[in-house]
């Protein structure tokens, strides 16, 4: 029989690290306590010497062993109680050594079955076989019970198993969906769950992870990940190989991909950890894994894992910070816009706005700051310098991921508002714009400050506004080439399309001769005003939007420092300033868009 055990895994942790510390110090003080007692020879009273440090060590150390293994048992436990910071659970055996024992005969149970089923694959055998596995359900989440387990059954045999199951019960030829896994969850589920608690600790054999990574086919892996919340470390090893077969082409739906995305929604260090490797980022991010697994409620999953890992201040800095660069190369290729862009929904057959890109333009508010030091550091005649830690991202690669999200109205919506907060918050109201100080050497600090505060702000600007230019310039190009098909005859537009049609259209064939006339033509101005309701202004609005926040927040900062307000040819002088620093990214837009 078990006990009910009841704790609070913080405190414990914190007393399992006060057990440990304290052995060490009582195994490093025995040498010193036995020369110093020898050295006193017949002087050293009678009675007990380093046996009373020996019972002291031992019981340390039994201590630190028995509270571990309580720890680690209940966190894993499906279905302890938890209130007010303590956890509750019943415990299957009642201490390590126990359930230990009962592992290595658990292992050598299944093992058994796994033997007469492999010598004689009947009807008979893989029903004993299921059963022996079924029998563990409630018992494998113990780290003890499952290193017994785990042990005595070897790696040839769990990965042995792994595969017969796959090949009585997965329908699907990437990986196991809902129906399959439910049907399988009672005989692997023991088995995953051991693995999930024993791995972490190291107390699985040495070489069942080699096993399972280098030579498991890869649902293997996935149903591992979809049937226990594993390690961190599996986790990104095994997400690592998954990542790389994703977006295949099969029209199976890619149900691998789908558990590895949802092992992540329950893992930051593990999202992050992946993102952090620039390959991984950009296979897990590109169109053909986020549009093409298909797999139901995978783009909101994979939404909710970049969500968990990327927000401000979720993991590790650091590696926060190296998942964002490689998410922004990644997701700012043009190539990979269409990661953003509206799916099908499979229900109404209605399009759906991506779940992603607004997640993402909330979340970047916390690298504003940096990101206008990397445009200011961009212009050779400022003096700006690029923050070390943001080598490896340039300002054009900012640009072209504003790009991407700004093509998402939602996505627009966010980055405004939070554009508007991080402006509030330069202060750019704290002194007078032209100086109004006593002497012209405090009046010159005056205009320093608010010029510096007002580059900052614009710099921002200067990238949401580089953005949208973007987004625009790749939705004309988009529009133009159809607006062209669409006045070609019949015969015209099937041979462009079976001809292929890229960015723009040959110009060296025939079809491509008839469409630069055609976009030589005036008259396509009006047919632009017919298609799209009006020619694209969105840039525009966004500059004018960009500058009237800045005034705002210029406007309330000096509200309340108390200061006078401006004067009205002092207000547009100001104005002009704003709209004065934004001048050389609209330049470099409409250079772009050839006017």
């Amino acid at each position: 029989m078990g006990e009910f055990v009841g704790l609070n895994p913080h405190g414990v942790r914190l007393l399992i690290t006060a057990l440990g510390e304290t052995a060490q110090r009582a195994a490093a003080l025995k040498p010193y306590l036995s020369a110093s007692i020898t050295q006193a020879g017949v002087d050293w009273p009678a009675g007990p010497a380093t046996e009373v440090l020996d019972r002291c060590l031992q019981f340390l150390t039994a201590a630190h062993a028995d509270l571990s293994w309580r720890a680690q048992t209940i966190e894993r436990i499906e279905n302890a109680s938890s209130k007010d910071g303590v956890k509750g659970a019943e415990f299957p055996f009642p201490s390590a050594a126990s359930a230990h024992a009962a592992g290595i005969i658990a292992g050598d149970l299944v093992k058994a079955a796994w033997a007469a089923y492999q010598a004689d694959p009947t009807v008979t055998n893989r029903r004993e076989l299921l059963s022996a596995l079924a029998d563990r359900q409630g018992k494998a989440s113990d780290p003890e019970y499952a290193a017994g387990l785990l042990n005595q059954l070897g790696a040839s045999a769990f990965a042995g198993i792994l595969r017969a199951a796959s090949l009585n019960d997965q329908n699907n030829r990437i990986g196991y969906d809902p129906t399959d896994l439910a049907r399988v969850r009672k005989q692997l589920g023991p088995l995953a769950e051991a693995f999930a608690a024993a791995d972490p600790t190291g107390a699985a054999p040495a070489d069942l992870r080699t096993r399972l990574l280098d030579k498991t086919p890869l649902s293997d892996l996935a149903v591992l990940l979809a049937l226990a919340p594993q390690s961190t470390s599996f986790i990104v090893a095994a997400g690592t190989k998954l990542a790389k077969a994703s977006g295949s082409k099969s029209p199976d739906l890619n149900w691998n991909t789908h558990w590895l995305v949802k092992s992540l929604t329950h893992d930051i260090a593990a999202t992050q950890q992946l993102l952090a490797d620039p390959d991984t980022a950009e296979l897990l991010l590109r169109p053909a894994t986020v549009k093409g697994t298909a797999t139901p409620g995978f783009e909101k999953m994979l939404a909710d894992a970049l969500n968990k890992a990327l927000a401000p201040e979720a993991g590790d800095d650091t590696l926060r910070r190296t998942a964002w660069i490689n998410t922004i190369k990644a997701l700012g290729d043009p190539a990979a816009w269409s990661s953003l862009t509206p799916s099908t929904d499979q229900r109404t057959g209605m399009p759906t706005p991506s779940p992603i890109s607004p997640v993402l333009a909330e979340h970047i508010r916390q690298y504003l700051p940096d990101f206008a030091r990397i445009w200011m550091a961009s212009d050779p005649e400022n003096e700006a310098v690029k923050p070390a830690a943001w080598k490896d991202l340039s300002a054009s690669e900012i640009t072209m991921f504003l790009g991407s999200l700004s093509r998402d109205p939602a996505a627009l919506s966010v980055l405004e508002k939070n554009y508007t907060a991080f402006v509030g918050k330069v202060d750019l109201g704290e002194g007078h714009p032209f100086g109004d100080a006593a002497t012209e050497g405090e009046r010159q600090k005056q205009r320093n400050v608010f010029f510096g505060r007002a580059s900052v702000a614009a710099a921002v600007a200067s990238l949401l506004i580089g953005g949208l230019h973007k987004a625009d310039l790749s939705e004309e190009e988009a529009r133009d080439t159809q607006i062209q098909l669409m006045l070609f005859p019949l015969d015209l537009a099937v041979g462009a399309f079976s001809g292929g049609v890229g960015g723009h259209l040959v110009l060296e064939t025939a079809i491509g001769k008839a469409a630069d006339l055609y976009v030589k033509n005036p008259g396509q101005d009006l047919l632009s005003e017919l298609w799209d309701g009006a020619p694209p202004e969105e840039a525009t609005r966004l500059t004018n939007a960009l500058v009237n926040r800045q005034m705002a927040a210029f406007v309330a900062s000096r509200q309340q420092h108390g200061l006078s307000p401006l004067s009205k040819s002092d207000v547009k002088y100001t104005k002009n300033t704003f709209r004065g620093l934004l001048l050389p990214v609209v330049l470099e837009a409409l250079k772009e868009r050839g006017g």
